[in-house]
């Protein structure tokens, strides 16, 4: 491989391995679930396998539909309390009720419940349902993630299991020129030192040959991971060529961006939830009602033994409440930031993959147009003169290794011009694939 070759081969695995980061922290690890029993040939069966088998985004799912079981009983009442109180010193005396008679001691039974002020209940319900938004808006970000993280590991797959092909059509290539320079050579025509050079571009191609079925390897172990299997499991080589999508006007990007970006929508959740906790906390200010209702035997006379009465908190502040007030509005400003500060990042983001996919598309480009026919030219005219016997054996290995290179390099730009898109259309909420795969 070209020194070209490898650093663009260099730089597409660190894309992926610093996706790969953020699954590893959130830790979605496998499990014993089901496996899927077929394994995914194309970029769209392989993402639904995800989405399905994913411990970590089920467990996010789960955490969902948790928070949604609290909204409505975030917003009940607290339970009543029952108070039972007895007279020690009455215990044995005649009692004036039958109750307390019977059991021959004065009792005072108290029953009461706690109301809140008007606005509380129904505000701690918006709260929890702005809490479950938040939620809902993570799941959609590690779901979104997910699906970009197989593209990004299905374009490095696609490009190793091409490189493969191409390395081994160049072996067989290489075993030719053995034999005819052996066999030139065997004639006193040819040299040694032409023998010993396709001898060792031989052996080359065949350790370029390891290094991509170990590189083959280790990707089958990271899209395994995400669909929770095993990570020897078989993947087979890509059925289809990488399909893109086409790439609308970036007034149209940008406004996906801002609109569908689901941290975008968590950060305005969780804005949400500092807003009504602001207001929650406004209303401290305010007390609560206790409503009692007791029966009282301590009174002789029948008619007084009912009692009803409220009692209240005195929301006094003594620093208190001012301090969580404050505090809830430095929160709300806090979240107000950080949703501007994303707005910016993701925009200068969407600058950055569009400035690598015109970089990508330009290079694939100029391989196709200009690269590749030039070297291809190269290998026919250097092995033409080598056949007639003018030629030198050594320009002719160079010629074929450039060629190789040529092929590596358009297999490599091919899948990083899929991956900036695949990163795009992360940066738009899934928007751009959502147009259509095959257009």
């Amino acid at each position: 491989m070209c020194s070209v070759a490898r650093v663009c081969s260099r730089r597409t695995r660190l894309k992926i391995y610093s996706c790969l980061s953020f699954f590893l922290v959130v830790g979605i690890l496998p499990h014993a679930a089901a496996q899927p029993t077929i394994a995914p040939a194309d970029i769209e069966s392989l993402i639904d396998s995800i989405l399905i088998n994913n411990a970590g985004l089920e467990s996010q799912q789960l955490q969902v539909a948790a928070s949604e079981e609290l909204i409505a009983s975030s917003g009940a009442l607290d339970d009543p309390r029952i108070n039972y109180a007895i007279a020690p010193n009455s215990i044995g005396d005649s009692i004036p009720s039958k109750f307390g008679d019977a059991l021959r001691v004065r009792q005072n039974i108290q029953l009461s419940q706690t109301i809140p002020w008007p606005g509380k209940r129904s505000l701690r319900s918006e709260k929890m349902a702005a809490s479950t938004e938040m939620a809902q808006q993570t799941y959609e970000v590690t779901r979104l993630n997910l699906i970009t993280q197989a593209r990004l590991l299905w374009a490095q797959w696609w490009y190793v299991n091409d490189a493969l092909v191409s390395n081994l059509e160049h072996q067989r290539l290489a075993t030719e020129l053995t034999q005819v320079a052996e066999t030139r050579y065997a004639n006193g025509i040819g040299l040694q030192q032409d023998v010993l050079k396709v001898e060792t571009h031989a052996i080359q191609l065949r350790h370029q040959h390891l290094v991509f079925e170990q590189e083959q390897r280790r990707l089958r172990a990271h899209i395994n991971h995400l669909l929770n299997r095993r990570a020897s499991t078989a993947i087979p080589a890509p059925s289809e060529a990488l399909l893109t999508p086409e790439l609308p006007p970036q007034s149209i990007l940008e406004d996906w961006v801002i609109n569908h970006h689901p941290e975008l929508k968590e950060l305005q959740a969780e804005s949400n939830v500092a807003m009504l906790n602001r207001r929650l906390t406004e209303k401290d200010d305010y007390p609560d009602m206790q409503f009692n209702v007791g029966y009282n035997e301590l009174w002789n006379e029948s008619a007084l033994r009912l009692q009803v009465g409220v009692s209240l908190n005195i929301p006094l502040d003594f620093g208190k409440r001012s301090a969580r007030k404050s505090a809830a509005q430095y929160e709300y400003h806090s979240v107000q930031m950080a949703l501007q500060n994303k707005r910016s990042e993701l925009r200068s983001e969407l600058e950055v993959g569009l400035s690598e996919f015109d970089q990508s598309a330009h290079g694939i480009h100029l391989i196709e147009t200009e690269l590749l026919p030039s070297a291809e030219q190269t290998v026919n005219a250097t092995q033409a003169n080598y056949e007639s016997g003018g030629g030198n054996f050594f320009e002719l290995i160079d010629a074929q290794e450039q060629l190789l290179d040529m092929h590596l390099l358009l297999s490599n730009s091919i899948a990083e011009q899929y991956m900036a898109l695949a990163e795009l259309n992360q940066l738009t909420g899934g928007q751009l694939w959502a147009r259509g795969e095959n257009q």
